[in-house]
């Protein structure tokens, strides 16, 4: 991912490649499960289909834009073998594609981690070159907000382990953006401080009472 995010500024859409590694595996009852690997790789000049898009990058309609979105949308998918329908709305400061069909795991990824870098491709990819403040969010089945209300549920729970007594609660490693969801549940919480701990990809979410914290 490292590599592909210093080449980001010098592709269009039709220069992704996409192609699962290795499927992975559900296990038995959550046991023995095995993650999915998918790689995304950028084209070098000259292997890229002639056809395509001229302008990508430029800011053009919303339109324009929803369509762009869509199509590298329709590259992973197709990419990684999934057949889904891609429901784009417009919310002003966000570019909303959410992601409808059967069997999404693969595009969602462990805690969403594929579907979060298809989410920071689309943002580079659909607005290179361009000025426009606009956020792309990529979801699926509602995903982020089912996520989002267990993130707060583990919140909860540590929080009141804290205020009745406990030290601290160290809940697992999780990406920044899942780590900023429980700073910001909590920030006002009375008697209560987060803060994070450790090094990528193994960070996590302290939760302590307030001056306990380093």
């Amino acid at each position: 991912m490292a590599r592909l995010e210093e080449q980001a500024g010098e592709f269009d859409v039709e220069d992704v490649d996409v192609a699962v590694i290795s499927e992975g595996s559900k296990g038995f009852l959550g046991m023995g499960s095995t993650m999915a690997r998918v790689e995304v790789s950028i084209l070098v000049e000259g292997e890229a289909g002639e056809e395509g898009p001229d302008g990508f990058g430029d800011e053009g309609s919303d339109e324009e834009v929803a369509a762009r979105l869509e199509e590298y949308l329709h590259v992973v998918l197709n990419g990684i073998g999934i057949e889904a329908a891609i429901r784009i709305s417009d919310r002003g400061e966000e570019l909303i594609a959410n992601i409808e069909g059967d069997d999404l795991g693969l595009f969602i990824g462990r805690h969403g981690q594929t579907m979060d870098a298809v989410q920071y491709l689309a943002n580079v990819i659909v607005f290179r070159n361009s000025d426009r403040r606009q956020r792309i969010v990529i979801d699926a089945e509602d995903y982020r907000g089912r996520r989002i209300e267990i993130l707060h549920g583990l919140a909860d729970r540590g929080a009141k382990e804290v205020s009745q007594g406990r030290r601290q609660y160290e809940l697992k490693p999780m990406s920044a953006s899942e780590r900023r969801i429980i700073h910001v549940y909590l920030q006002d919480r009375e008697g209560i401080e987060t803060y994070s701990d450790g090094r990528e990809p193994f960070r996590r979410v302290i939760i302590a009472r307030s001056g306990s914290g380093s």
